[in-house]
């Protein structure tokens, strides 16, 4: 089965990384949103009804970019190219999904190095 390809994101600047999460929702199929409250659940909650402006001021410093060819399929019914973040915020933590179709995965990982 083939593996899930990683891209190293670490390398760009948190305005690159702004940038490129901005692009991958411009040429996105869907997006959405979650959060990670323990005080409520120990399972991440959809949020609902925000607009991708309001998702993305949880994009804050020590947040963490991912950057990921998921070619092993669980919940999507084909391979794609999902672009995010995780928060890191105390006490809630914030989950954006970006799914790109692999058609245009070449706009978002040129020039990236993939992580071994």
């Amino acid at each position: 089965m083939d593996r899930d390809i990683f891209y190293n994101t670490a390398r760009l600047s948190c305005s690159e990384q702004e940038i490129m999460l901005r692009k991958a929702h411009s040429i996105c199929d869907r997006w959405w949103f979650d959060k990670l409250d323990c005080s409520e659940s120990f399972a991440r909650q959809h949020v609902r009804d925000i607009s991708f402006e309001d998702a993305m001021r949880h994009f804050v410093s020590g947040a963490l970019m991912n950057v990921i060819h998921r070619r092993q399929i669980f919940s999507l019914e084909q391979p794609h190219l999902e672009v995010g973040f995780r928060s890191m915020e105390l006490p809630v933590d914030y989950f954006l999904w970006i799914i790109v179709p692999l058609k245009r995965a070449n706009d978002i990982v040129h020039g990236m190095t993939q992580l071994s």
